[in-house]
């Protein structure tokens, strides 16, 4: 998590395909948020790869259950 003023930004995270669907994304974006209101944070960011009805985005499910709010898709390129 990277901290600036009241906002925080949850950057990469991800949990061994050995250990999924065990509570551990949950448990770390919760300690996240915890640690970031201790600090002040009042404004909070992420991103995930687009949810399509052909691939299941578990990361984006657990940020939407967690409160997160889809605000804009954003394209990357490759140069």
């Amino acid at each position: 998590m990277f901290v600036s003023g009241s906002f925080a930004w949850l950057g990469g995270g991800t949990t061994v395909p050995s250990f999924r669907n065990r509570g551990a994304q949950k448990a770390l974006i919760h300690a996240r948020l915890q640690e970031g209101t201790v600090r002040g944070v009042s404004t909070f960011v992420v991103e995930t790869e687009v949810p399509s009805p052909e691939k299941a985005n578990i990361s984006n499910a657990n940020l939407a259950k967690m409160g997160f709010v889809h605000l804009y898709n954003r394209s990357n390129f490759i140069l």
